[in-house]
């Protein structure tokens, strides 16, 4: 005789060993907690690499505000272009395009009013008055 629910379904029942059931939840746990402590190591680098960056946005903050003053402040620098420099190829150095000026004479001026970068360590900078 077979046991029938109300519904007049058999029920499915599947026998399994405990100490099958225990080794599946061991090899679940060992998985879990690798991952876990996978997670905190990627995450320790994550840190790490977040303040590299931090720091190196730093140092490109105080040298950007460096080749605004000097921009700003060199004699080369007039209506905001550099009359130091004639740049042949801008692009081959980096300078943007819409960053340099085409003088009448066909040389290229970088416009440091709009890209003072190239001022940060421009060996020509000489202060205005003197």
């Amino acid at each position: 005789m077979s046991a029938v629910t109300e519904d007049g379904l058999k029920p499915t029942i599947v026998l399994v060993s405990a100490s099958e059931l225990e080794e599946e939840v061991k090899k679940l746990s060992d998985k879990v907690n690798n991952l876990v402590t996978d997670s905190r190591a990627q995450n320790e680098e994550l840190k790490t690499e977040i303040n590299n960056i931090k720091s190196l946005i730093s140092w490109l903050s105080i040298a950007r505000s460096q080749g605004i003053w000097k921009a700003k402040t060199c004699k080369h620098s007039v209506n905001e272009k550099c009359n130091a420099w004639n740049i042949s190829d801008p692009e081959k150095l980096g300078i943007p395009q819409e960053y340099v000026s085409e003088g009448e004479n066909g040389s290229k001026k970088v416009l440091v009013g709009k890209f003072s970068e190239i001022c940060i360590t421009c060996p020509l900078y000489d202060p205005k008055g003197r």
